[in-house]
């Protein structure tokens, strides 16, 4: 139970983790509990920047721009390891993929057992005053300094007083893009090069390491500097080409924004797309909903939506732990804990409605309506949540929606109503974008 829980969280969150490698990325979602945001807009002062047209990337793309031969001289296959690549749900000013591999049992040389991870980024956004070239300009410098100032090893010695913790070697300038540096690490995790590049409106990461084999306590890292800018010169290229419209594949590609919309009510973006090819195949496809409110500068508003979430896991033919196992598993899972009154801590507390069997979708299927709520924020409303598991061939297939169905707009206005979670609508809406789903699933 605990091993299949770890791979299940490992994949989910794992191109969440790589696409926050850059220091100040997006922050967590917004708040659609019900909660009254306010939302106030005054003029600027500062004149608005040109926009800079951003093209789409996947994290498959990134994937696909390392050659096979050079990702397998780097993180050999193996069967404790994968790819994972992650697509951020792209607006037009903000836009973000990733994709890594890692392999936690490799011969690193001389025969010895350890670990290698290979783990690329990109990032273009703008803010209110720089467009998204202006942006990557300063945010490079300032990110530039910063590694600059960790430098606590020069010459194979360290610098710094301590002979403990992380040591940073120097920051090496290179040529790839407008801009670009290495600097490789060595701490608890091994030893380790990142790669920084500018290309145009792009901040581009490469991070390559694992074990340290060296025998060195403060080695300089060439050999990993090399190679991890032997991926960033490939990398640098794919983000120099023309954009190109990007078109979603796999299971994320079942469903359109139009589906989403006509399900629940626009507007809906995304999705964000994460992939996992380990010893388990999973992808989870994320949109999110929220309806667009008209108002006028200054005035307080809400806004009914919350976010869809599909993750599809492929269990193979193993009859142990196959798909019809983990589904019976997950349908206990949730009468346990209704029988028991929820589950949760101080923190945070979740109950669970009946689990409700349905028929017409895959090969079996169930419904069940949670609410969490915050024992220390009695007077916030909780966080109403549904979940469809379908079981489908060797697939399992959750379908998750989290937020409000109804409710919103100006808090003044004599209509106005707080957003609400109607299960429901919730069950009508993802039961409709399951069915289509699991009928596109190859």
């Amino acid at each position: 139970m605990a091993v299949l829980a770890v791979v299940l969280i490992g994949g989910a969150a794992g191109g969440w983790l790589l696409l926050q490698q850059f220091s100040d990325g997006p922050g967590p979602p917004p708040d659609l509990s019900g909660k009254r945001p306010r939302l106030v807009r005054t003029p600027s002062a500062t004149p608005a920047a040109e926009a800079v047209k951003l093209r789409p990337i996947t994290g498959s793309q990134l994937c696909d721009a390392v050659p096979d031969a050079l990702r397998k001289s780097l993180v050999t296959d193996g069967k404790y390891g994968g790819r994972d690549a992650s697509t951020g749900a792209a607006a037009e000013d903000d836009k973000q993929a990733s994709c890594g591999w890692r392999n936690s049992e490799m011969d690193v040389g001389g025969g010895v057992i350890g670990h290698r991870s290979l783990n690329i980024s990109v990032e273009a956004k703008s803010s209110g005053t720089q467009n998204a070239i202006e942006y990557a300009k300063d945010r490079f410098e300032r990110d530039k300094k910063t590694h600059d100032g960790r430098v606590n090893v020069r010459d194979g010695q360290r610098v710094d007083g301590r002979t403990s913790g992380s040591s940073f070697g120097e920051t090496i300038k290179l040529e790839y893009g407008d801009a670009s540096y290495s600097q490789s690490s060595i701490g608890h995790s091994g030893l380790s090069a990142e790669v920084y590049v500018r290309q145009g409106p792009w901040l581009i990461k490469v991070r390559y390491g694992g074990s340290n084999r060296s025998g060195r306590k403060y080695p300089s890292g060439d050999e990993v500097r090399a190679a991890a800018g032997k991926v960033a010169e490939r990398i640098t290229a794919e983000m120099a080409k023309d954009a190109s419209k990007v078109k979603v594949g796999g299971p994320c590609g079942i469903l359109s924004v139009a589906d989403v919309q006509s399900a629940f009510f626009p507007a809906v973006t995304g999705p964000s797309v994460g992939d996992n090819d380990g010893r388990i195949k999973q992808t989870t496809c994320t949109w999110t909903i929220q309806e667009a409110v008209k108002h006028e500068p200054g005035q307080e508003y809400t806004a009914r939506g919350g976010s869809l979430r599909v993750h599809v896991v492929d269990w193979g033919k193993d009859g142990s732990s196959g798909s019809d196992f983990q589904f019976g598993r997950d349908a206990k899972k949730y009468d346990r804990y209704r029988a028991k009154g929820g589950i949760g801590n101080s923190v945070s507390h979740t109950t669970y409605g009946p689990r409700e069997e349905l028929s017409g979708l895959g090969e079996k299927a169930f419904a069940v309506v949670s609410s969490t709520t915050r024992p220390g924020e009695q007077d916030k409303e909780p966080r109403q949540e549904l979940l469809i598991k379908v079981l489908s061939g060797e697939r399992t297939v959750e379908f998750t929606f989290g937020g409000t169905t109804a409710g919103g707009g100006i808090v003044e206005a004599d209509d106005y109503e707080k957003p609400v979670f109607e299960p429901a609508v919730a069950k009508t809406a993802v039961t409709r974008l399951a069915t289509t789903f699991v009928a596109g699933l190859k």
